[in-house]
């Protein structure tokens, strides 16, 4: 399959190591069910031990393409135990940070932080337990969309009811 001129670009900056078929892993079934079959997915993981970089980094960020946008879209799995608030936010703002230095310069592209759980997400305050996480990147407030591990459709839903499919 061809990709996209983005998408090709995307791909070239990364160890082919670290280029997956999946958006599943830490214990997290993550559905690419209706996803537009060009995409690339990352293991930031493995890209990030290749690049020998520590620090908080999201598991997976997906690249896609629909109605001439390019989304970016860093992911955390939380397959086991809850969820730190903090934690989660800390490394989708990586995934974000790490997406935006991968992508060529697009008029039109879209960030989309998800975060899948099994068990929820621990909040820093209790009161607000269930309100919207969002993240500060690049001057914009972004929501963090929330979705559960192992639902069929879990990915294209979350994206979908956003919008962005």
């Amino acid at each position: 399959m061809n990709l996209s001129k983005g998408l090709t670009h995307v791909q070239k900056q990364v160890s082919p190591n670290s280029v997956t078929r999946s958006c599943s892993g830490e214990g997290c079934k993550v559905y690419l069910t209706n996803i537009p079959k060009q995409k690339v997915v990352i293991n930031v993981e493995k890209e990030f031990d290749a690049r020998k970089e520590i620090g908080k980094r999201s598991d997976r960020l997906l690249f896609y393409e629909h109605k001439n946008t390019f989304f970016a879209v860093p992911i955390e799995l939380k397959g086991r135990g809850k969820g730190d608030e903090s934690d989660v936010l800390e490394q989708l703002k990586s995934g974000l940070e790490f997406a935006a230095t991968l992508v060529p310069n697009l008029n039109k592209i879209v960030y989309v932080p998800i975060v899948f759980t099994k068990n929820g997400i621990r909040s820093t305050n209790p009161r607000r337990q269930n309100r919207e996480l969002k993240v500060k990147f690049q001057g914009k407030t972004l929501t963090v969309l929330r979705g559960r591990c192992g639902r069929k459709r879990n990915l294209a839903n979350l994206l979908s009811n956003a919008g962005y499919l």
